[in-house]
C-alpha cells in the first residue's frame, strides 16, 4: 500500500475535503492570471487591434483547458476511488492513459488548427486588422505550445488526486509567476508584441509542465501516479468509470473521463 491510501481511507472527511479543496481553488485563480497577465501587458501597447485579437484567441485557447480538465479530472475521480478501494492498479491505469490521450488528442487539434487556422479564426472574427495578430498567437500557444500547455495541467490534476495539492499549486503558481515576468521581456525587450506575449506563456508552460515531471519522478516509489505506457489501457473501469445501469438516463453512465454524466 502507498501513501496515497492514507487521504482517502482513514483521514477524516473534512480535513481531507479541505486539504484538496482550498488549493485547488488557488491553482484555478492562478490558471486565469495567465489571460489576464497577456491582456495587461498588451494593453500596454496601446495597439486596440491587438487587445481584440487576444480576445478572439481567448475561446480557442481555453480549449486546452477543457481536454486537460477532460482528462485530468476525470483520472482524478478515478485514481481517487480506486486507492479509496486499495486498487492501485486501475490508478495507475488511469493515470496513464489520462496523460498519454490528453496527449494524443492535443496533437491531433494543433495539427487541425495549423492546417484551418485562417477559416477558424476568421469565424470567431478576425478580419484584416487582427487576423496576422491572433495568427501569432495561436501558433504559439495552441500550435506549439498546446502539448505542454494540457501536459502541465493534466499533471497538476495527476498530483493533486493523491493528495499532492501544495506540489500542485506551486507547479501552477511556477507557470503563472514566469508568465508575468517573461511578458515585458518578449513584449518590450525583444519588441514581439502579441506574439511574444504567446511565446512568454508557451514557455512558462514548459517550465510549469518541467517542475511537474520532477514531482512525478520524487513520488514515484511512494505514489500510485505514473506515466509509463505500458499502464494504458482502455478497459471500461479505466476509460469509461463504472456504470449504474439500473438509473434512468442522463444518469445512466458516467464517464470517467469526465465530470459530468452521459
Amino acid at each position: 500500500m502507498t501513501k496515497d491510501n492514507e487521504l482517502f481511507t482513514s483521514m477524516p472527511v473534512g480535513k481531507a475535503v479541505a486539504r484538496l479543496a482550498v488549493p485547488t481553488v488557488v491553482s484555478q485563480i492562478i490558471v486565469i492570471l495567465y489571460s489576464l497577465a497577456d491582456t495587461f501587458f498588451i494593453g500596454q501597447i496601446g495597439d486596440p487591434n491587438q487587445i481584440a485579437a487576444l480576445s478572439i484567441t481567448f475561446p480557442i485557447y481555453t480549449l486546452l483547458t477543457a481536454v486537460a480538465n477532460l482528462f485530468g479530472i476525470g483520472a482524478n475521480s478515478v485514481i481517487a476511488r480506486s486507492l479509496g478501494q486499495n486498487d492501485e492498479t486501475t490508478a495507475k491505469k488511469a493515470s496513464a492513459f489520462s496523460f498519454w490521450a490528453s496527449l494524443a488528442l492535443t496533437a491531433v487539434l494543433s495539427v487541425l488548427l495549423a492546417v484551418f487556422m485562417q477559416p477558424i479564426l476568421l469565424f470567431f472574427g478576425a478580419d484584416e486588422f487582427t487576423l496576422g495578430f491572433t495568427t501569432d498567437y495561436l501558433f504559439w500557444v495552441f500550435v506549439i505550445g498546446g502539448i505542454p500547455t494540457v501536459a502541465g495541467l493534466v499533471l497538476g490534476h495527476l498530483v493533486r488526486s493523491v493528495g499532492k495539492t501544495k506540489e500542485a499549486g506551486i507547479g501552477l503558481t511556477i507557470g503563472g509567476v514566469m508568465n508575468i515576468i517573461l511578458d515585458p521581456v518578449f513584449i518590450f525587450v525583444f519588441e514581439m508584441d502579441v506574439a511574444g506575449a504567446a511565446v512568454a506563456t508557451m514557455l512558462s508552460n514548459v517550465i510549469s509542465m518541467l517542475y511537474f515531471f520532477v514531482v512525478l519522478a520524487k513520488l514515484r516509489k511512494s505514489s500510485v501516479l505514473t506515466l509509463a505506457p505500458r499502464y494504458v489501457s482502455l478497459e471500461k473501469k479505466v476509460a469509461w468509470g463504472p456504470c449504474r445501469w439500473d438509473s434512468p438516463p442522463p444518469f445512466r453512465c458516467c464517464w470517467s473521463l469526465s465530470p459530468l454524466c452521459c
